[in-house]
């Protein structure tokens, strides 16, 4: 049972990331016609804010059911998802540079890393029970 609720927790963080991206994504930034230079700041960033919060959780649960025969990743597995989730996203983000239809903004790969903050943040604060 306990295993059962640490799963269901870290799923729901990643499913409430992976909704806010979605909605942003799909829905708010393309409907967006205001002036704010704030909340257009905040539509450009949040595609990259999200995923480095919900990627990580998403791969807690992952992690353990790979059976890694590193001690460590095991034992550290919140750090070990965020490594390979900020390689994945930043990765992602000079790939951009490459591209005609896509952006590279050095503000997504700082709120990639402040993502990745939230969720060790996140990590740290949540009971052990869940851990």
């Amino acid at each position: 049972m306990k295993r059962e609720k640490s799963l269901y927790y870290w799923l729901a963080l990643f499913t409430i990331c992976f909704i806010a991206y979605q909605q942003i994504i799909d829905r708010i930034r393309p409907n967006y016609s205001g002036k704010s230079i704030t909340v257009k700041y905040f539509l450009g960033i949040a595609p990259n804010l999200f995923p480095a919060i919900g990627i990580p959780a998403l791969l807690v649960v992952i992690i353990p059911q790979m059976k890694l025969k590193k001690k460590w990743q095991n034992e550290n597995k919140h750090l070990t998802a965020n490594i390979i989730s900020l390689i994945g996203l930043i990765t992602w983000e000079f790939i951009q540079r490459t591209s005609k239809k896509l952006h590279f903004d050095w503000n997504d790969i700082l709120w990639t890393l402040i993502g990745a903050f939230i969720f060790q943040l996140t990590w740290t604060v949540t009971p052990n029970r869940y851990k």
